[in-house]
């Protein structure tokens, strides 16, 4: 593997590289000043095969060029616009804007020093501004399949949540390594945060996206860790006895950590009804919402979560790549 690019290193004679913001097992993250663009900061992202062979490199190529292309078309204000790719000394790199601001895992961790962590109201705040986010990428066939609270960023200069790090790099490599097989292949998805069919089947599908930000918000509330909130004998999720909610809050957030898909709500827009139903959402008179799918019965069968004996690492970077989306689900 490469050394990290010095500080002050400038590539493709524009982006001058400032400090290395993190690194996991596929691929670097840098801050970087685009010399081009008045010294603006954007983010530098390296990504850093598991193999250097020529099929691996060329398949790498070949990956960034077809995918960015499909990535440029997504314009939205709370996702890191998409800038460009390029390769320099045989490494290859993504450039995004960069965001200003805390990850809510950083947040949350300042809370539990004081132990005041996000209340319900913060948290139905908090979906009412992502889910409109998801709900854009799903319409363009993508599934991020990372959502947690390292993943998602509070803009400090509208306190507005931003949605980064796509969890694809892994699909990436998995894509490469399926035709010279070296080592166990590992799907995408945090432990605890992303449902089983993910982590156990590689398959993932909106409804995925939306038991990950579930998890999120309980952890949130509770200040906990899934496998904290995960009954061990029962495998069920057993987050109602460190917060006190609402029932009818308690009902959306089980029905989207339901274990079976089908049983899960299948949009966003599904959830936005959910919560627009809401006795407390109703009286803040929120914008009416495009009513497209019928809500299904909420699930009688317990909400179960998956992998709960593994241990989620919030400090974990190896997902970190916002671009490069071999193993994103285009339908």
């Amino acid at each position: 593997m490469q050394p990290p690019i010095p500080t002050g290193t400038i590539l493709q004679n524009r982006y001058r590289l400032i400090n290395l913001l993190g690194q996991g097992g596929f691929g670097r993250t840098y801050l970087a000043e685009d010399t081009g663009r008045f010294n603006e900061r954007c983010a530098l992202k390296e990504f850093i095969p598991l193999q250097t062979n020529t099929y691996a490199v060329t398949k790498s190529q070949e990956l960034f060029s077809r995918e960015a292309a499909i990535l440029y078309q997504i314009q939205h204000p709370q996702v890191p616009k998409f800038r460009a790719t390029f390769e320099e000394n045989q490494r290859l790199f993504l450039l995004q804007d960069y965001i200003e601001g805390k990850t809510y895992r950083s947040i949350l961790q300042e809370r539990q020093i004081t132990d005041s962590l996000f209340s319900e109201a913060e948290v139905l705040t908090f979906l009412q501004q992502i889910l409109p986010v998801l709900g854009h990428i799903h319409s363009f066939g993508i599934i991020h399949r990372d959502i947690s609270p390292d993943n998602i960023i509070r803009r400090e200069s509208d306190q507005m949540p931003v949605l980064i790090d796509f969890g694809v790099v892994k699909e990436l490599v998995t894509k490469i390594q399926s035709s010279h097989l070296t080592a166990p292949l590992t799907n995408v998805g945090k432990f605890g945060y992303a449902p089983w069919e993910q982590i156990q089947l590689g398959r993932a599908t909106a409804n995925s996206d939306l038991y990950a930000l579930a998890v999120t918000v309980v952890v949130l509330l509770t200040g906990k860790e899934p496998q904290q909130l995960i009954d061990q004998s029962t495998l069920t999720w057993n987050w109602q006895r460190w917060v006190a909610v609402s029932p009818g809050f308690a009902e959306v957030i089980n029905r989207m950590l339901s274990h079976q898909p089908g049983d899960r709500y299948q949009s966003v827009t599904e959830v936005e009804q959910a919560l627009e139903r809401l006795p407390h959402i109703k009286s803040q008179q929120l914008p009416t919402i495009n009513q497209e799918q019928n809500n299904p019965s909420p699930s009688q069968q317990p909400t179960v979560g998956a992998t709960p004996n593994q241990n989620p690492n919030p400090n974990n970077n190896d997902s970190f790549f916002l671009i490069i989306i071999n193993g994103l689900q285009l339908h």
